[in-house]
């Protein structure tokens, strides 16, 4: 019988002290995660951050518009301003009875290498001869911004179209590359691309973010 209840006290020792050393174990194992992870802490918080910052790197250097303005003038003593900060209305203002707008374009959203084509002319019958009046113009965009500043170009060709009685008379011009202002919200910056100063007609070109 005391040899009995010796093996049974033995067994239950064992037992208590299996239990404490379960319930030590389980504690440092909490302790850790508690460490490494505080409470309400998303374990892949740190991976969705860095997938955020690299999809917000360059989001508005990426993809921008390109506003195109072209005038031609009426008062022959009046001069084209090389750059003229301000609205769409404002830019209208500037030119209010002194020239006349040719065509204004606001381009779908564009990459770097992009081109584009902007066209605005009347066909008509001159005499004999079919006629265009008006101007075509194809840029090459370039965007080689990145993460820390904004530097945008264009840079291509523009044929002046007259109707005559013979035709029409084009005269080609080429616009050098220009470096276009930074994009911004509320901001226009309209700068001189090309002046044709004996046809008097001038080209604003300015940059919006997407």
């Amino acid at each position: 019988m005391i040899q009995s209840i010796s093996r049974f006290m033995i067994s239950l020792m064992m037992v208590l002290a299996m239990g404490v050393f379960l319930s030590s174990s389980l504690s440092a194992v909490a302790a850790d995660a508690a460490n490494s992870n505080p409470p309400g802490a998303n374990l892949f918080e740190n991976e969705e951050e860095d997938e955020d910052e690299d999809e917000g790197d360059g989001i508005l250097h990426d993809a921008v518009r390109l506003n195109i303005a072209a005038f031609e003038i009426r008062d022959k003593d009046f001069k084209f301003e090389s750059l003229i900060t301000g609205t769409y209305a404002q830019l209208f203002q500037a030119f209010e009875g002194k020239a006349d707008v040719i065509f204004l374009n606001r381009t779908p959203v564009i990459k770097d290498g992009d081109v584009l084509n902007f066209q605005q002319d009347a066909l008509r019958m001159v005499g004999d001869n079919l006629a265009n009046d008006g101007l075509n113009c194809t840029f090459s965009f370039s965007n080689l911004s990145d993460e820390d500043s904004q530097f945008y170009t264009i840079s291509g060709l523009c044929n002046l179209m007259y109707s005559h009685e013979e035709g029409t008379r084009k005269v080609r011009t080429v616009v050098k590359r220009a470096i276009l202002s930074e994009a911004n919200y509320g901001v226009n910056a309209w700068i001189s691309i090309y002046e044709d100063k004996e046809a008097g007609v001038i080209l604003y070109a300015d940059v919006d973010p997407k």
